[in-house]
């Protein structure tokens, strides 16, 4: 062989494990940062899901004016413990009422709903209404350790109305309200119960891997992609929660007669109202569905900034499909 030859063939010999080491670092580039990305998304899952609990279910209770017992029972899901409060109203006989509201309250809160359930309390007992807000399950004081954001806790109104059906008359007549994820959680489960009458759904969600791939970067400060994607894929592999199932706008589909009224501010920053005329929409061959978007009103905040008219609807709603 030539010398020139041996130099060429040298050359490409340089030339060649040039870019298999190029290759292989960048091979080891985009696995460290494939690792990266979904290390990042397991930590925002994580702490999406196992968010500190809000354990204040003291506040703005007044029990010398409003009666009310403590109460459990079990979840319908996993056997989790419930824990909540149950106000109890008699009818215009004096007679223990069979008529009740069931308070869902949303995420990174309790049965209070961050003030809002004792005004509820306030207005509907002395109307003949029981009154029962309850913890979902790892929140409050209830048991369980991962929030689901309706998945399971679907199970843990279920629970609640099992509780009623069993407790006397008190569930003769049931509705129920809910707010953000427990507006979501309520739609959910009224979808699969005869039992509840009728459902006031104010600010949910249309589908909870929707609601995460659109607020992640509001949330966290991250891009979109590729951590919208990731993680929601990394909160079904890693911790079984499919979040595109947890579906309002799919299950009130279902509830093509049942009484539905949606509540949603125009101001909400948290969830926009987008998504409650999407799931309008699903229920626009419902007779006994309406929406209301109180204007410049933010996140379940309707009940706080207009009052006169939040109770005047939910009164007419309620008194209409529970029964006077």
């Amino acid at each position: 062989m030539s010398q020139l030859s041996l130099q060429s063939e040298q050359t490409i010999n340089v030339r060649v494990k040039k870019r298999k080491k190029i290759l292989w670092s960048l091979g080891i580039a985009l696995l460290l940062a494939a690792a990266l990305v979904f290390f990042i998304s397991y930590k925002v899952v994580d702490t999406l899901l196992h968010h500190p609990r809000d354990t204040n279910v003291s506040y703005e209770l007044n029990i010398d004016k409003t009666p009310f017992e403590e109460v459990e029972f079990p979840s319908l899901k996993n056997d989790n413990t419930i824990r909540g409060s149950f106000f109890p109203a008699n009818n215009l006989s004096g007679e223990a009422s069979n008529k009740t509201i069931i308070v869902v309250h949303g995420y990174t809160s309790n049965r209070l709903v961050k003030g809002r359930t004792p005004k509820l309390v306030e207005h509907f007992v002395p109307k003949g209404y029981n009154v029962l807000a309850f913890d979902l399950s790892s929140q409050g004081n209830s048991d369980g350790d991962l929030i689901t954001l309706g998945l399971n806790e679907k199970y843990d109104l279920l629970g609640a109305v099992s509780y009623l059906k069993a407790r006397d008359h008190t569930g003769d007549s049931i509705g129920v309200i809910g707010f953000s994820m427990g507006a979501a959680t309520s739609l959910l489960a009224a979808s699969e119960s005869d039992d509840i009458k009728a459902v006031i759904a104010d600010s949910p969600f249309r589908n909870a891997g929707l609601f995460l791939r659109e607020g992640l970067p509001f949330f966290s400060g991250l891009p979109a992609f590729p951590f919208s994607y990731t993680s929601t894929w990394m909160a079904n592999w890693a911790f079984n929660v499919d979040l595109d199932s947890i579906s309002p706008m799919d299950a009130v589909k279902k509830m093509q007669s049942k009484p539905v009224m949606l509540i949603h501010g125009t101001g909400d920053q948290q969830i926009s109202y987008k998504n409650t005329e999407v799931i309008f929409e699903s229920l626009k061959v419902n007779p006994s569905a309406e929406v209301w978007y109180p204007q410049n009103t933010e996140h379940i905040d309707a009940i706080n900034h207009y009052p006169t008219e939040y109770f005047q609807r939910v009164d007419r709603f309620m008194d209409e499909h529970l029964g006077k």
